[in-house]
């Protein structure tokens, strides 16, 4: 079992496309060497990055194997310490992030021949890339699993059963640290719009339903009419 975290910029797309290759690329170096620094402040291991996201694991190893998840959420939290330090190129705004956790079995073992790497498999990495990618800017978003693992490390908002591309509904849990206040807004008006929408949907098909089974009637009046006038 392992603990398998994932983060990524905030509006990174629009960020890329702002500024110079050559900023970017330094931004870049800058945030990870932080991120790189706190692995070994933790004990946890730096698995890769793909363009602005950046991976790491624990519980792999003995080192880590009993304490997997608390290495990785005390390395979350750092994340959004350090991350308020990093600024974009035009040194006004820092960067923002999203974190997303979660914990579960997994293979972990080297692929390839050519620059081979050590690499994490299994449902357990896709479902923790989801909590990322499902996550709020500059929030710890978690899965049921973690945040049963971490009960007593923080106060924890339920954000209920969602829709989560590729997992279908799960419960998922927002941990009441960084920007949560806002992130917690937000998650609750988009949960209103939904369920505005759902009853919108509802009277949709009551009112679908109701025209159907007039025009049913209707049907039935007229043959019923029609065979009176052959008796007739």
């Amino acid at each position: 079992n392992v603990t398998i975290l994932f983060s990524d910029i905030v509006s990174f797309t629009t960020i890329a496309a702002s500024y110079s290759t050559k900023e970017i690329i330094e931004m870049l170096n800058e945030m990870f060497t932080a991120f790189d620094l706190l692995t070994m402040r933790h004990g946890v291991y730096k698995v890769q990055t793909i363009g602005d996201a950046y991976m790491i694991a624990a519980g792999h190893d003995e080192e880590s194997r009993e304490d997997h998840h608390r290495r990785v959420f005390s390395f979350a939290k750092d994340m959004l310490e350090v991350i308020r330090k990093v600024m974009l190129p035009d040194a006004q705004t820092s960067l923002r992030i999203r974190i997303g956790i979660h914990s579960g079995p997994a293979y972990a073992g080297i692929v390839g021949v050519k620059c081979p790497r050590y690499c994490f498999f299994g449902d357990t990495v896709n479902t923790a890339s989801r909590m990322e990618s499902n996550g709020f800017p500059m929030c710890i978003h978690v899965s049921k699993d973690t945040k049963e693992l971490l009960e007593d490390e923080c106060e924890w908002l339920a954000c209920g059963e969602r829709m989560i591309k590729g997992k279908g509904m799960m419960a998922t849990y927002l941990a009441k640290l960084g920007e949560w206040e806002e992130a917690w807004e937000m998650h609750q008006q988009k949960v209103a719009e939904q369920e505005s929408t759902g009853a919108i949907a509802d009277r949709g098909r009551e009112d679908l339903e109701l025209v159907q089974r007039d025009q049913e009637l209707a049907r039935r009046e007229e043959a019923l009419h029609q065979k009176q006038k052959m008796l007739e």
